[in-house]
C-alpha cells in the first residue's frame, strides 16, 4: 500500500514539472494584415519568415536601480513593422526568477514593411 502512495508520489511530480515546463515556452507574434513584409530570396526557411527580412535580437537586458526600462527594437523605415514575435521559454523564465527580474534573456524578430 505505501509503495501504491510513493509512485503516485512521484507521477504527480513528473506531471507537475512536465506541466510548468510546457507551459512557460510560449511565443506572441504580431502581423499587420494590410502591410507587404520587406522581401529577402535568400532566406529559404519553412516557417512564417520564408522569403521575409527578418531581423533578430537575442540579448540579455540587465536592469538596475538606476534604469527600469530599455529600447531594442531599431526603427523600420517609413513604413513601420510587418510582424514582430516575442519569445519565452523555461530557461528565460528561470533566469528572470533567480534574479528577481533583473537580468532578463529577450528573443525578438521583427518584420520590416516594404517601402
Amino acid at each position: 500500500m505505501k509503495k501504491r502512495y510513493i509512485n503516485f508520489a512521484k507521477s504527480f511530480v513528473v506531471s507537475i514539472v512536465l506541466f510548468t515546463s510546457l507551459s512557460s515556452c510560449y511565443s506572441v507574434r504580431i502581423i499587420c494584415r494590410d502591410g507587404v513584409p520587406e522581401p529577402d530570396n535568400s532566406n529559404d526557411s519553412q516557417d512564417f519568415y520564408k522569403n521575409k527580412k527578418v531581423t533578430v535580437i537575442d540579448t540579455v537586458i540587465r536592469l538596475g536601480a538606476t534604469n527600469d526600462s530599455f529600447s531594442l527594437i531599431e526603427k523600420c523605415d517609413v513604413g513601420g513593422f510587418y510582424s514582430i514575435e516575442y519569445r519565452t521559454t523555461l530557461g528565460h523564465v528561470l533566469l528572470s526568477g533567480i534574479t528577481l527580474g533583473r537580468v532578463r534573456k529577450v528573443k525578438v524578430k521583427y518584420v520590416c514593411i516594404k517601402q
